[in-house]
């Protein structure tokens, strides 16, 4: 029987999915907050029976097909050369990847094809959507905004999630908090607590981003609130990479644009460890010191959680096949996983390194055809993050930022660089980003050619113009 949640959020999906056919943008904007609870335990994975007939899906092919139909209405969002041709080589790895595993999964992979298709394929593509779609529509500043603000209520609701199953217990050991996050986190959040740290590592810096454009000073104090929230909630993943990741976007935010916070990382960091002692057990583990009056060497497999021994294996693996690698999975199929599984009695499905995991796969050459797209992404935000001409450029720019930011320096220590569920959050702020960049080199361009006539028939600056209004009230927007 399904609970009053399920049957809430059935009567949401069917409600946009209608209304997507009068505004595509706000279904679209739905479909965003909906991924905080799509990988709930309590959301049906299927529909009738049917592969990939879940809710989020349904929502985003019906905000498809709507943005499909209304698009013959609205001014189309060009790409660049060289955004495009970064799209094309992301794109082409993805699929040829997928192809050679859809062809030759081997003996080691026990899923089906159909598994394959809808994990490995159709997954790949659906993430992408949310981003392509913010690119396409993000033609004002009150697009902008709204689209902006559904991001940070998505990650605050993962948040509170974590929190609320987590619970409150600030006598947490390092060891226990680790544990429990496995355990908790995945059964009822849905997410894996690494995925988690990563995503909500970034997330607190994108809450600090948006509050720049909240013009009345209760609503921008509140969103700054949930940034805080966010980060108590990241604390209790015990994602020591994502502990990292999140000072590290701080220092290079806080260095270049926001200096005058610079002085409150130290003083979060103090504060999340005086709640939750664990973090900084956590943080040190395997580091050797004295326990109990006891001196405790340092042990490099408890630091690394086993990755100093399985990262040699795998390079010995890509040596064998450097320029091409071995196809999607490639960590099972060649029978990596299980040589690990077997010899070294532990479990490592995938690298648990997103660059060696992408090299693995498909070679140095598919490493280098993915790369230019999270330059873009980083090249573009920083761009916007740096001009202070309008605030919209601040946030638009932080946000793209900040959750690049956190995948690239989290892939480090575990992560992946195909499209899944948790970077949805970061390619619809990539997809914002790079349409503020790109109506605001036009703008440049048209004022050059003294095309003002033209800029002024433009939609993307029509109503609430990020280029003519510094801000707008949450309420407002």
């Amino acid at each position: 029987m399904l609970s009053i949640r399920v049957l809430v959020c059935f009567a949401l999906v069917l409600g946009f999915s209608w209304y997507a056919y009068r505004n595509w943008f706000v279904s679209l904007c739905a479909s965003v907050v909906l991924m905080a609870f799509m990988k709930h335990p309590d959301m049906p994975r299927s529909v009738a029976g049917i592969p990939g007939a879940n809710l989020w899906n349904i929502l985003i092919f019906n905000v498809l097909i709507a943005w499909w139909k209304q698009r013959v209405h609205e001014d189309q969002a060009p790409l660049s050369k060289g955004l495009k041709l970064a799209l094309i080589l992301y794109f082409a790895v993805i699929v040829i990847s997928f192809l050679r595993f859809f062809i030759n999964p081997t003996s080691y992979y026990t899923g089906t094809r159909m598994d394959i298709f809808l994990d490995f394929f159709v997954n790949a593509v659906r993430f992408l959507i949310p981003g392509f779609l913010f690119y396409d529509g993000c033609r004002n500043g009150t697009r902008v905004k709204g689209a902006l603000g559904v991001i940070v209520l998505m990650y605050f609701l993962l948040a509170i999630q974590v929190i609320r199953y987590m619970g409150f217990h600030p006598d947490f050991s390092g060891a226990e908090m680790s544990g429990r996050a496995s355990k908790i986190i995945q059964r009822s959040v849905g997410y894996d607590r690494v995925d988690m740290s990563m995503m909500l590592s970034g997330a607190s810096w994108v809450a600090i981003a948006f509050s720049n454009l909240v013009e009345r000073k209760l609503y921008r104090w509140g969103v700054r609130g949930s940034a805080l929230v966010i980060l108590f909630a990241q604390s209790l993943t015990g994602g020591r990479m994502g502990y990292i990741t999140w000072a590290a976007i701080g220092l290079v935010l806080c260095t270049v644009r926001w200096r005058r916070m610079l002085p409150l990382i130290p003083v979060a960091a103090i504060a999340v460890v005086t709640l939750v002692p664990g973090v900084s057990e956590r943080m040190f583990s395997g580091f050797g010191g004295q326990q109990d009056g006891i001196v405790v060497h340092q042990n490099d497999f408890e630091i690394t959680s086993g990755r100093n021994l399985v990262w040699p294996l795998v390079i010995g693996k890509i040596k064998e096949n450097p320029i091409f690698g071995y196809g999607r999975m490639a960590m099972q199929t060649t029978g990596l996983a299980a040589y690990v599984r077997d010899k070294l009695e532990d479990s490592f499905p995938h690298p648990h390194e997103a660059y060696l995991e992408m090299v693995l796969d498909n070679g140095i050459i598919g490493l280098l055809c993915v790369l230019p797209i999270y330059f873009i992404a980083l090249k573009r935000s920083t761009g916007l993050f740096f001009d202070r001409s309008n605030p919209v450029y601040e946030a638009a720019g932080g946000a793209a930022l900040a959750l690049v930011l956190a995948l690239l320096i989290a892939s480090f220590g575990a992560q992946t660089l195909y499209p899944r569920e948790g970077v949805v959050g970061m390619w619809a702020a990539v997809g914002i980003a790079l349409r503020v960049s790109e109506n605001r080199e036009r703008k440049r361009w048209e004022g050059d050619e003294g095309a003002g006539d033209e800029a002024e028939r433009t939609e993307e600056f029509e109503e609430a113009s990020y280029v003519e209004t510094p801000r707008v009230a949450l309420g407002g927007a």
